[in-house]
């Protein structure tokens, strides 16, 4: 049994807004007033009628206790009514909004009571709600576009190669068609790897020594421009090593892409957090875009956008797998081109 569940709830018996309270008083005092005026009435008429007519001052009772309850329950209906009428008034407006209409609110009552505070809460998810179906919506268009891209050349390239088959440019054709292939191939992988991230699948963590993981992937590759490493080592961190992998990988691929004539990484550690640095001396990137960048199918008014042969999820997914990973990722200051910065908890 959990902690929480063997804890007791206590619930305070007190109303939880100002309009039950004032109904719960006014209630009081209504059936106050009638007990004590059936009670006078009573005594009243026991003293006027004398002894010997108590069947009639029975049956005159009985009428009174009859209209005292009508009218107490009538009070308690029209008291309850008030209470319950903003309930059923803001329950009628949320089943009129249905997801094609997620821009319209609800109501919200004046007074600041319980019933105004549930409405504003109301308004509050919808909003959110309306922001993640104008992102998923934005987010299918770019992907159909970015799909789009690479299957017109390759169904262009196809038609001709067709059309003419004594064409003595095969080689060349089937060249620039795996191109494409490979683009909609990494496309596709980003996509899912983003899907798997949405979804909230955990991490399968285990202790990785973050120097030599760094190590492995710098040799296999084969970088355009000189490469500087400075690994420390000994540096662990709790992770799952396909996830960081990718993280890597988009992060080395982006500076190859980018760099002019040098790029350099460091992992250290500083303080609880084991860090990695990928450094190249490209264009850079404008302390404005430094967000966007991380942002799904980003386009930005520079060279550093993804023609040079991104997805242009790569650095979605690496921020992505940073935040599951209770890290950052970010771009920050650096001396000429750009810096990225991956900061994970240190595993002691």
């Amino acid at each position: 049994m959990s902690v929480r569940d063997a804890s007791p709830r206590v619930r305070s018996s007190k109303p939880r807004s100002a309009r039950a309270r004032e109904t719960r008083v006014a209630m009081g005092v209504i059936g106050s007033l009638l007990v004590a005026a059936v009670t006078v009435t009573a005594v009243v008429l026991r003293v006027l009628v004398g002894p010997g007519h108590d069947l009639a001052l029975a049956g005159s009772m009985a009428g009174l206790c009859v209209v005292a309850l009508g009218l107490f329950g009538w009070g308690v209906w029209s008291a309850t009514g008030r209470v319950v009428r903003p309930v059923a008034r803001l329950e009628t407006e949320m089943l009129e909004i249905t997801m094609s209409d997620l821009a319209r609110r609800v109501e919200v009552p004046s007074g600041g009571d319980e019933t105004a505070r549930l409405a504003g809460r109301v308004n509050a998810v919808l909003a959110r709600l309306e922001g993640s179906a104008l992102q998923r919506r934005a987010f299918i268009a770019d992907a159909s576009h970015e799909l789009r891209t690479p299957l017109t050349g390759l169904r262009t390239r196809i038609e001709l190669a067709l059309a003419d088959p004594e064409d003595g440019e095969l080689l060349d054709t089937l060249r620039h068609s795996l191109r494409d292939v490979e683009r909609l191939h990494r496309i596709v992988e980003d996509l899912l790897a983003l899907a798997r991230l949405d979804s909230g699948e955990e991490p399968n963590r285990e202790p990785l020594d973050l120097g030599s993981l760094v190590d492995d992937e710098l040799a296999r590759r084969t970088p355009p421009v000189p490469l500087a490493a400075k690994v420390e080592a000994g540096i662990r961190v709790e992770a799952d090593r396909e996830q960081l992998c990718s993280v890597l990988l988009n992060l080395l691929g982006n500076a190859e892409r980018h760099a002019a004539a040098m790029i350099e990484v460091e992992v250290r550690a500083e303080g609880t957090e084991a860090v990695v640095e990928v450094r190249d001396d490209g264009r850079g990137i404008p302390p404005a875009d430094r967000d966007r960048v991380f942002e799904r199918f980003a386009r930005l008014d520079s060279a550093r956008d993804r023609g040079a042969g991104g997805s242009g999820l790569g650095l979605a997914i690496a921020r992505q797998v940073a935040v599951t990973h209770g890290g950052r990722l970010y771009v920050a200051d650096g001396m000429n081109g750009a810096r990225f910065v991956l900061r994970l908890p240190l595993l002691r």
